[in-house]
C-alpha cells in the first residue's frame, strides 16, 4: 500500500507541476499575444501624466503671476501692467481689488469692473457699491439682515413683511424662515 500511496503522491506533485508551467506557458504567450497593446497602453499612460503635470505646472505658473499682480496692485495701485494682467487673467480678482479699493466719488474703476465678464455676484456687489438699485441677490440677502435686525429690536410682524420679499426660490428662503421660526434666538 505504500508504494500505491508513493505513486499517487508522485503523480499529484508532477500534475501540480504540470499545471504550473502551463499556466507560465499560457501567460507568455498571452502577453506576446498582446505585447503591441500593452506597449500602447504604457505609452497612453505616460503621456497623459506628462500632461497632466504640464497643465498643473502651466496653471501653477499662471496662478503666481496673477497673485504677483495683485500684490503689485496693492502695494502700487496706479501699476498699469499688473492691472492689465489681472484683467486679462483673472477679471474677478480684479473686480475684488476694486470693491477693496472703491472711491465712491469716482465710479470708472467700478464701472470698468462691472463690464468685465466676471462672477454675477461680484457684479451685484458693484452696482450696489456705486449706489444704484441692486437685483436679486443682494436685495434677498438686505431684506433677510433687514428681518432679522427688526426681529433683533422685537418687530416680529415687521419681520415677517421683511423676510415676505425673499422669494421662494431664493437659497435665503431657509434661513428667513428659520430666523422667523425661532424669532432671531
Amino acid at each position: 500500500m505504500a508504494v500505491k500511496e508513493n505513486i499517487d503522491y508522485i503523480k499529484n506533485e508532477i500534475s501540480s507541476q504540470e499545471q504550473l508551467l502551463e499556466s507560465a506557458i499560457k501567460s507568455e504567450r498571452f502577453f506576446k499575444r498582446n505585447k503591441k497593446s500593452f506597449i500602447a497602453a504604457g505609452i497612453v499612460i505616460i503621456i497623459a501624466l506628462a500632461g497632466y503635470s504640464i497643465s498643473n505646472a502651466l496653471q501653477e505658473a499662471s496662478k503666481a503671476e496673477v497673485n504677483k499682480a495683485y500684490n503689485t496692485l496693492i502695494n502700487h495701485p496706479d501699476d498699469s501692467n499688473a492691472k492689465q494682467i489681472l484683467i486679462s487673467k483673472n477679471p474677478s480678482l480684479y473686480a475684488l481689488f476694486v470693491i477693496k479699493t472703491a472711491d465712491l466719488n469716482s465710479t470708472t474703476l467700478i464701472d470698468e469692473a462691472i463690464n468685465l465678464e466676471i462672477d454675477p455676484l461680484l457684479k451685484e456687489i458693484l452696482v450696489n457699491l456705486k449706489g444704484q438699485e441692486s437685483a436679486k441677490i443682494l436685495s434677498n440677502y438686505n431684506a433677510l439682515v433687514d428681518g432679522y435686525e427688526l426681529l433683533k429690536d422685537g418687530k416680529t410682524d415687521a419681520a415677517k413683511a421683511e423676510f415676505a420679499k425673499i422669494p421662494l426660490n431664493s437659497p435665503l428662503q431657509q434661513i428667513a424662515k428659520n430666523l422667523e421660526h425661532y424669532q432671531g434666538k
